[in-house]
């Protein structure tokens, strides 16, 4: 949604950079979503109640100000805030619209190089898991004798034994640690 709402604020900014009064802009700007997201899309329903609510008279800061409430998105929350703030002091709201979309699509791209290091971060942890157990087959095929040593005595036993435990141990921490959410 947020990634949607950035591309909404866009399409107001160019209007009011045009000319258009910010009623007028998110009028323009529904038909610039449809050609983004088609005619379905959550955010073009969205920005269609927001001119439909305005066309009836309502408040700009009000309607986007139950919107925000609807989304439940910390950054169309904030944007709104600041723009009621502006509109009300008479702040300079293409310059504010674009910062807040800038802002949006900086947030959006850490957000995604960071998924992207969490990605690597899971393969090398499966990986690592695998290896141990590759391992032993490939010691149990090719050098028998060695790993007969191993079981064949108490000692080998109580060894592989607590290497199977702290191998266990250390599996469920590493799924633990790569378990992040953003």
């Amino acid at each position: 949604m947020a990634a949607q709402f950035k591309d909404a604020m866009m399409t107001v900014s160019f209007s009011l950079n045009v000319g258009y009064s910010i009623e007028n802009a998110f009028r323009e700007s529904v038909k610039e979503l449809v050609l983004l997201y088609g005619e379905n899309s959550m955010i073009v329903d969205e920005f269609k109640e927001i001119v439909r609510r305005i066309d009836n008279n309502e408040n700009v800061e009000d309607v986007l100000c139950e919107f925000a409430k609807k989304c439940d998105v910390e950054d169309i929350n904030y944007f709104v805030e600041v723009f009621r703030y502006a509109k009300r002091s008479g702040g300079d709201l293409i310059r504010i619209i674009k910062n807040t979309a800038g802002n949006i699509q900086q947030k959006l791209e850490v957000e995604e190089e960071v998924q992207t290091i969490i990605s690597g971060k899971k393969l090398e942890q499966r990986v690592m898991s695998v290896i141990p157990l590759g391992m032993i087959v490939y010691l149990r095929l090719t050098s028998p004798q060695m790993m007969a040593v191993l079981y064949g005595n108490l000692i080998g036993v109580a060894v592989m034994t607590l290497s199977l435990i702290l191998y266990v141990v250390a599996y469920y921490m590493a799924k633990k640690i790569v378990d992040i959410k953003v």
